[in-house]
């Protein structure tokens, strides 16, 4: 064996060495990032716990105007905020409950349904 052989596996050694503490300072700062943010969500959490006023829903109409229904004690508000300020729309001191109302079919119910049409339409085709 020679310099020359020796320099090249010292070489492929200490590479090997480089990406293992490469990968091991990454994960270790990931970790610490995540951490870190753990502890700012129970910060925040706590923080807002005692808060009166509730955000309820927010639906954005377009990049500039948003509905928002905001809960004040039993009181809902629905406010539209735009470029030039913000409008109180209506006071209502109850809602229907919507949690029994039909809900919109997901995605996974919607490609069941076309794939289904899809083959189904496959059938008729070989058929003919």
């Amino acid at each position: 064996m020679n310099f020359f052989t020796a320099s090249i596996q010292n070489t492929q050694s200490s590479d090997l060495w480089f990406t293992i503490k490469y990968i091991i300072v990454a994960t270790l700062f990931i970790y610490l990032l995540w951490m870190f943010s753990r502890f700012l969500t129970k910060k925040n959490h706590i923080a807002l716990k005692g808060r009166r006023v509730k955000i309820v829903e927010r639906v954005p109409l377009s990049n500039d105007k948003s509905l928002i229904l905001v809960e004040l004690g039993n009181i809902f508000y629905l406010i539209a905020v735009h470029k030039t300020g913000i409008v109180l729309l209506d006071t209502r001191t109850d809602l229907p409950d919507l949690s029994d109302a039909v809900s919109e079919p997901d995605f996974l119910d919607r490609l069941k349904t076309a794939l289904n049409h899809q083959k189904t339409s496959d059938k008729d085709t070989k058929n003919e």
